[in-house]
């Protein structure tokens, strides 16, 4: 679902705000279209009642609904700017009107105290008004056709979240099946290489597709014991698709120094660099850049160039998706595969009932062996659904979420959208709101 139709339930929320401002009753008052803008307040808060339905069926490909949503976005907007329209008007009408020129404007007609300006604008606004009129009143109609049900207080049955939320460095309180990977990387760590220049770093990249545990395996690394006994420092930093070299390098610098966090402020690359390639000249690092989608070689050697002062032994850690980020980066790529049926259960119920089995709950078992086969070896889709029923025990709770009809949606390229859209349904509908305002920024700026 794209943004814009997930920010419609807040969007009306902010043009009934509108719609009530004292502001533009009093000018609606004057202009006498008070009563339509009323009008108009209803027949949307009609409709507000039915947007979490619609967003549900659009989720399941009715091309009805789909286009019932867009119309319905794209009138909000036109509105707002209607609503612009007059508050503008009304204030630039108030500024131009002293005390001496109210006084006597009350003593005449008011088709006599029209400028050309005015009358111009008072044509134009009421065609604009006519035709929203017609558009608002065709949604409406529109609306009662499609058999949308009221929300009536009720959460919503599945949409589709904005990115999840950067992830820092510290380590899942669950960690299974990647023993392995991790002592494989963790060898690659600390490992001595004699052969090795100060100059030549080592890039381990971890690859995956989206909720495979990249993010999870890297944090797990980097916080062991024998890391932080083999590095001199080490920085964690969340790159993500927007690779903003300054922000990076800045980021990665106020971890390697912390007293350096606000001198850091509005400081430029060249700066930000020096500072970096100072505090890590004779040293052993590690950093991990959780994340990259960057594909520019060029990019890639810039980022590094501060690196070239560390010691022999440094390293650096990339997650990625992308194996042309590994090839750029000239490594070795350690792909990350699906859980096990086994880990995933362990972790399943870990999180969802706070151990590791199902010893206690005995009766939902194989609704949750079910579901966990519906996550097909994503973690973050088996943490992501284990803590949505953290707080659920009955069998009936755990039935609805095994038979949402989400799980019959087109996955396309990522199997863990079904689990999100789940997570997301049953937030509070305050909280949709914050979620998808958070959802415009991107990741790893807020």
């Amino acid at each position: 679902m794209p943004i814009t139709e997930l920010f419609l339930g807040a969007f009306l929320q902010v043009l009934f705000d509108r719609l009530a401002s004292a502001e533009l009753l009093n000018f609606a008052r004057r202009k006498g279209i008070d009563t339509r803008l009323k009008e108009w307040k209803k027949m949307l808060e009609s409709i507000q009642v039915v947007l979490d339905d619609a967003e549900d069926k659009q989720l399941t490909d009715q091309p009805s609904v789909k286009s019932w949503l867009e119309d319905l976005r794209n009138l909000a907007y036109d509105i707002e700017d209607l609503l612009d329209e007059f508050v503008i008007e009304f204030v630039e009408s108030k500024s131009k009107t002293g005390p001496s020129t109210s006084k006597a404007r009350s003593l005449l007609p008011s088709c006599c105290l029209l400028s050309p300006r005015e009358f111009m604008f008072n044509h134009k606004m009421r065609s604009k008004i006519e035709e929203m009129d017609v558009r608002l009143q065709e949604i409406i109609t529109r609306k009662n056709s499609l058999s949308l049900i009221e929300n009536n207080g009720k959460q919503s049955t599945s949409h589709l979240p904005g990115k999840p939320i950067p992830t820092t460095h510290l380590i899942e309180d669950c960690f299974v099946g990647r023993e392995d990977k991790k002592m494989e990387i963790l060898e690659l760590l600390t490992r001595e290489e004699n052969n090795r220049t100060c100059t030549d770093i080592r890039v381990i990249p971890i690859i995956g597709m989206p909720g495979l545990g990249k993010t999870a395996l890297a944090q797990q690394v980097f916080n062991d014991a024998r890391v932080t006994s083999y590095f001199d420092t080490k920085a964690w930093a969340c790159v993500s698709d927007d690779f903003n070299m300054l922000a990076i390098t800045k980021s990665i610098l106020q971890k390697i120094n912390c007293t350096l966090a606000l001198a850091c402020d509005n400081k430029d690359l060249d700066w930000l660099q020096d500072k970096l390639k100072e505090n890590l000249s004779g040293k052993k690092f590690l950093v991990v850049l959780d994340d990259i989608w960057n594909e520019s070689y060029e990019i890639w050697t810039k980022l590094l160039k501060p690196f070239q002062s560390g010691v022999k032994g440094s390293k650096i850690i990339i997650t990625t998706r992308n194996f042309l980020v590994a090839k750029i980066a000239g490594a070795r790529p350690y792909t990350l595969e699906v859980l096990s049926q086994d880990a995933c259960v362990t972790m399943f119920a870990f999180h969802a009932l706070g151990v590791g089995n199902f010893d206690d709950h005995p009766n939902l078992e194989a609704l949750g062996l079910e579901i966990v086969e519906k996550c097909k070896g994503l973690p973050l889709a088996v943490k992501t659904l284990a803590g949505l029923l953290r707080t659920k025990v009955s069998f009936r709770e755990w039935e609805s979420i095994l038979n949402n009809k989400i799980w019959d949606l087109p996955s396309k390229s990522n199997d863990i959208l079904p689990a999100l859209k789940l997570s997301y349904l049953h937030l509070p509908s305050n909280l949709r709101r914050c979620f998808a305002y958070c959802a415009i920024f991107p990741k790893g700026r807020l």
